[in-house]
C-alpha cells in the first residue's frame, strides 16, 4: 500500500512539473531590455526603418522589426548553435504590459518553445523599449533549417496580441541551427592495412620448401 502511494505521488509531481522546465536544459537565454521610458512619449517614432508588414496576427500591438544574428558554428559546417533574436514592437495604447513566446519549428517535427521572456513595457511607437534574447542552443536541436515564431501576449490576461513567423517573413526561415553537442569536430576514419613485412615472406618461403618436398618424394616414388 506504501509503495503504491508512494507511485501515485511521483506521477502527481511529474504531473504538475511545467513544460517550460523540461526544455529548460536545452538551451541557455539571456535576454536584454530597454528600461527607461520615453519622456512624455516624445519621439513617437513616425520616422522608423525597417518597419514589418507582413504578419500572421496583430491587434493594438504589433511588431514594427525583427531582426535575428547567428554566431558558433565550430565545425564549419554552416549550422550555428548560437541565435539572437531582437524586435522592437508597438502599440496603439500609451503604456502595455507584454512577454514574449519563441519558438523553433524544424522541417520535420513539431514546433518547439524554447523561450518565454520576462515581462516588459511597451510605450506606443517608441523605439526605446526594444527587447533582445541571446540563446545558445544546448542540446536536442538536430542540425536543420528552422522557422522561427514570436508571440506577444497581454502580462494581465495572457490573451495573444502579436505574432510573427518566417511564415510571414523569408528572414525568420530556413535559419541554420544545430545544437552545441552536434557542433563539433567528429573524425571518423577507416583503413585497411596489408602487410608483406619479414613475417610474410618466411610464411611464403616456408610454403614453397613444403612443395618442393612433396614434389621431390613424387618424382622418387615414381
Amino acid at each position: 500500500m506504501k509503495n503504491i502511494r508512494l507511485g501515485l505521488l511521483n506521477c502527481l509531481l511529474l504531473a504538475i512539473i511545467p513544460l517550460s522546465s523540461a526544455i529548460a536544459n536545452d538551451s541557455k537565454s539571456v535576454e536584454t531590455f530597454s528600461t527607461a521610458a520615453p519622456a512624455q512619449l516624445e519621439a513617437r517614432q513616425s520616422s522608423k526603418l525597417n518597419s514589418v508588414v507582413t504578419q500572421a496576427y496583430q491587434s493594438h500591438v504589433w511588431f514594427h522589426s525583427v531582426d535575428i544574428y547567428l554566431s558558433g558554428d565550430i565545425n564549419s559546417n554552416g549550422y550555428y548553435h548560437r541565435l539572437e533574436v531582437e524586435f522592437d514592437a508597438d502599440t496603439s495604447l500609451a503604456y502595455q504590459q507584454v512577454f514574449a513566446e519563441f519558438t523553433l519549428l524544424p522541417t520535420y517535427g513539431a514546433e518547439r518553445l524554447y523561450y518565454t521572456s520576462s515581462v516588459f513595457e511597451l510605450f506606443a511607437e517608441s523605439s526605446n523599449d526594444w527587447l533582445a534574447v541571446d540563446t545558445v542552443l544546448d542540446q536536442h536541436f538536430a542540425a536543420d533549417d528552422y522557422l522561427l515564431t514570436i508571440r506577444l501576449y497581454d502580462a494581465q490576461t495572457g490573451y495573444l496580441l502579436a505574432e510573427i513567423s518566417g511564415f510571414d517573413d523569408n528572414s525568420l526561415d530556413y535559419i541554420p541551427l544545430e545544437d552545441y553537442g552536434r557542433d563539433s569536430y567528429h573524425e571518423h576514419s577507416s583503413s585497411v592495412e596489408v602487410s608483406a613485412g619479414s613475417t610474410g615472406i618466411l610464411a611464403l618461403l616456408a610454403l614453397c620448401l613444403v612443395l618442393y618436398q612433396r614434389l621431390r618424394l613424387k618424382i622418387i616414388r615414381s
